[in-house]
């Protein structure tokens, strides 16, 4: 091919418009570009250069060119670009015109509007691009960011010779006003005005026009026909005019307001705590060593002076009991080294009567940004009277609504009473976790998952083991405190547990099979109720990324785990962020059951470690959810799976030959993702024959309505849909009912042990026959032996997948033992 000249193939624009024309639209015009149509090679001219640099002044890829475009919509439009470029050359559209942005040499969003047209130039057909810059002037920028919506001040405009006001969105908004112009202002403003405060603005107003100056923390009250009294502070007034000078606009005068009620109610609540409160309260300066406490310290410190200079923390020390001495100590001292940080600590001192009371002691060290001085500010109070009326509030407030049990705090209270005992030798959290409840009240309603949870409630309190109690602490979790138990009966009560909900939980509304995610963490490993919580989350996460576990017991190693995963996360993050780095297809073959001939492949996701070593697919996947990735990794699996069989089918491989490729539970909520897959076959050229799509159970159960309705789609698109792991879960048999799936897939499990287990084989033999009674093909996955495909062929299986057959293979692997 010729070698293309930058420079003369750019100004060819001008011999097809003239340079008069250009000239005339040049303002308006913010750069032109032309895509050679070979090799793909775009050419911008000079004003580009603005925008992505250097790199604009020679010919790139169009691939290199799509990485400009920010991640998130990168996916996106690297599709849209390609199929608007397709259909300009085909005449399948005259023009093609995206909007988008890009990121420009300092990493900011640049807004550009790409026009494309087929032209000729010297007998050669190339894209025309025509560039405009679609960025929000400096002038509309302010305006939108003032008057509209997107930031939190109020602002204000004052005709005062029309007696007009023009006001901001968040005006609008927060005083139910028809719109932003506010005709014969002066006599409607009074109406929002409260009592207390129609003079003093008045009196500001005019101040400012005669003296332009602003008292300090102006506090506006006003009324506010949705939230009632709200409190605003004027921040700024001008009447400044074209030179900036005050007083230089005889006719207009801006505002700009802040919304203070928050800060307003609870300076007020605050001060009325402090007022009507017996704690005391005290406030130290490090630099200075002195201490000074509110009046009622004696209530605490019988001999407690109302300030103590010198070395505080010592001499505050000798009036604790020499058993806690050392928690105040390191308490004190560790926010005095670590400026910004907060304490809280409960201690014993000798009260009045002699005994000894329990203190609760909290607060914060804090730097003076003006004055450069460092303070600690707190509140000390007498947990031994609050105990009883604390009890009677927690009972009365701290309970779930749905299974009536005590809550997270409720726990946390318990927990933190039940550690400070002296003779406690051992106490242990146990936590239940109902997995993917939220499917239940997607497919039967909130009403049969709030049943659900009643069912567990009951179960958990009539198997509730001697003197432990049991909470509701999060929405589907629930939580057992067990004071003196041993880790071997708390794994005992674990495995009851899961033993008892085999069979399922009996409900109002029905019967349900539920599976239970459970832990455990122990005292005195945690030393605080808080660590012990955070010990047993943390070990219940590890049981749901595993679903191997039946129930776990928190270890420090635990903890090292969870480090791994958030960097294995961060790593698989960096990946997505490097367009999909590291990520791979890999391929595994589909045979025909009875001849044994290559029907197709599914496509299998794989990610290679910087090491060369492919990472536990399980382990990938469970980090994308986590990080909620999915979607993005899903659209590149469709991309790249569909594009991967047109090559192969291009270069050779039979025509009738298809990918499984495998739906997220993110694809199939996806409103657009059967006409996303069908534009992308019409893209590469390929039919719906040489696709399946997989989908399984738990994917199906984030929202059946969705799915069902994507699944009808695809079908409608004639693109056929198999049930993957069929038999694993408790509704594959209703599904088969209430879907258009073509093909189910029988779980592996049913296969490793057909050879010795009666049961397994009957259950392949009989889901066989039924989908081929339904109109249904059977693809079984998992055949590793020859004795396996012979015994599930006589069944009448249609095709195997399985290790006997082949095992996942990179895509230039697959070729070449399949197709070279």
């Amino acid at each position: 091919m010729d070698e293309v000249n930058r420079e003369e193939l750019l100004d060819s624009i001008n011999t097809l418009y003239g340079e008069d024309l250009l000239s005339l639209i040049g303002n308006a015009v913010f750069s032109y570009a032309l895509i050679e149509l070979r090799d793909k090679t775009i050419f911008f001219t000079d004003n580009m250069q603005s925008v992505i640099g250097r790199a604009a002044l020679q010919g790139m890829s169009l691939e290199q060119f799509y990485s400009y475009i920010p991640e998130d919509i990168r996916g996106l439009y690297t599709i849209r670009y390609d199929s608007a470029v397709k259909d300009v050359i085909t005449g399948a559209l005259k023009s093609a015109t995206l909007s988008h942005d890009l990121l420009d040499i300092n990493g900011d969003r640049f807004r550009i509007e790409f026009n494309m047209k087929l032209v000729n130039i010297g007998g050669r057909n190339f894209i025309l691009c025509v560039i405009l810059d679609k960025n929000p002037s400096l002038s509309e920028r302010g305006f939108a960011q003032l008057f509209g919506h997107g930031i939190e001040s109020y602002f204000i405009t004052y005709d005062m010779k029309r007696d007009i006001a023009y006001v901001s969105k968040k005006f609008v908004e927060n005083f139910d006003l028809r719109s932003g112009v506010l005709e014969k202002f002066s006599t409607k403003y009074p109406e929002f005005m409260h009592e207390d405060c129609k003079t003093r603005i008045k009196e500001v107003f005019y101040d400012y026009l005669l003296h332009h100056q602003l008292p300090a923390g102006t506090i506006v009250h006003l009324l506010s026909p949705g939230r009632g009294e709200v409190y605003f502070r004027l921040e700024g007034l001008s009447d400044s005019g074209p030179d900036g000078r005050l007083g230089g606009d005889e006719r207009y005068i801006s505002a700009v307001f802040t919304d203070v009620t928050g800060f307003v109610l609870e300076e007020s609540l605050r001060n009325n705590i402090i007022d009507s409160s017996s704690a005391v309260t005290f406030i130290a300066d490090i630099k200075r060593d002195r201490i000074k406490f509110s009046e009622n310290i004696t209530d605490l410190f019988p001999e407690g002076p109302m300030e103590i200079e010198g070395d505080f923390v010592e001499k505050i020390s000798d009036m604790v009991i020499p058993e806690d001495r050392k928690r105040f100590n390191n308490a004190i001292r560790s926010v005095m080294n670590e400026i910004g940080t907060r304490f809280a600590i409960e201690m014993r001192v000798v009260g009045r009567s002699g005994k000894n009371t329990w203190i609760a002691c909290r607060g914060k060290s804090l730097r003076n940004r003006i004055d450069e001085t460092e303070s600690i500010v707190g509140t000390m109070f007498d947990l031994t009277q609050m105990n009883e009326m604390k009890e009677n509030v927690e009972k009365k407030d701290a309970s779930n609504e749905i299974t009536g049990l005590p809550t997270r705090d409720r726990l946390m209270s318990d927990t933190s009473r039940l550690i400070r005992r002296a003779d406690l030798l051992s106490a242990g959290i146990i936590l239940v976790d109902i997995n993917d409840f939220h499917a239940f009240n997607d497919r039967y309603g909130r009403s049969a998952g709030n049943e659900i949870l009643i069912a567990l409630a009951e179960l958990l309190k009539e198997t509730l083991p001697e003197k432990s109690s049991v909470y509701h602490i999060g929405t589907d979790t629930f939580a057992i405190l067990w004071p003196d138990v041993s880790q071997k009966k708390a794994a005992e009560y674990m495995n009851n547990i899961q033993e008892t909900v085999v069979s399922p939980l009996e409900t109002k509304k029905g019967s349900f099979f539920v599976n239970l995610g459970i832990s455990a963490a122990f005292y005195p490993l945690a030393s605080t109720a808080e660590e012990m919580i955070t010990n047993a989350e943390i070990a219940l996460h590890k049981v749901k990324q595993n679903k191997k576990l039946k129930f776990t017991v928190y270890s420090p190693v635990d903890m090292h785990e969870l480090k791994e995963r958030l960097d294995f996360e961060l790593q698989i993050t960096q990946s997505i962020r490097n367009n999909m780095e590291n990520f791979h297809l890999y391929y595994q073959p589909l045979v025909d059951a009875k001849t044994g001939s290559l029907l197709g492949a599914e496509a299998l996701l794989r990610w290679q470690a910087p090491d060369g070593e492919l990472v536990n697919p399980e382990k990938v996947v469970a980090a994308l959810e986590s990080t909620d990735q999915m979607e993005s990794v899903g659209m590149w699996i469709l991309n790249e799976a569909i594009s991967q069989c047109a090559e192969w089918i291009g270069r050779g491989a039979p025509k009738e030959f298809y990918v499984h490729i495998n739906a997220t539970a993110d694809d199939l909520v996806r409103k657009d993702y059967a006409r996303g897959i069908r534009d992308l076959l019409n893209k590469y050229g390929l039919s719906p024959n040489n696709i399946l799509i997989e989908l399984t159970e738990t994917s199906i159960m984030q929202n059946m309505s969705l799915c069902r309705k994507n699944l009808y789609d695809l079908h409608e698109y004639s693109i056929r849909t198999a049930l993957d792991d069929f038999g694993s879960g408790y509704s594959s048999f209703n599904y088969l009912k209430e879907l258009p799936v073509d093909e189910i897939k029988i779980d592996k499990t049913f296969v490793d042990d057909m050879e010795d287990v009666e049961f397994d084989r009957s259950f392949i033999n009989a889901m066989t026959m039924l989908a081929h009674s339904i109109g249904k093909k059977v693809v079984v996955e998992g055949v590793e032996t020859e004795s396996q495909a012979n015994a599930i062929r006589q069944m009448g299986a249609d095709i195997f997948q399985g290790y006997f057959f082949g095992k996942p293979m990179s895509v230039f692997a697959f070729w070449n033992q399949y197709f070279s």
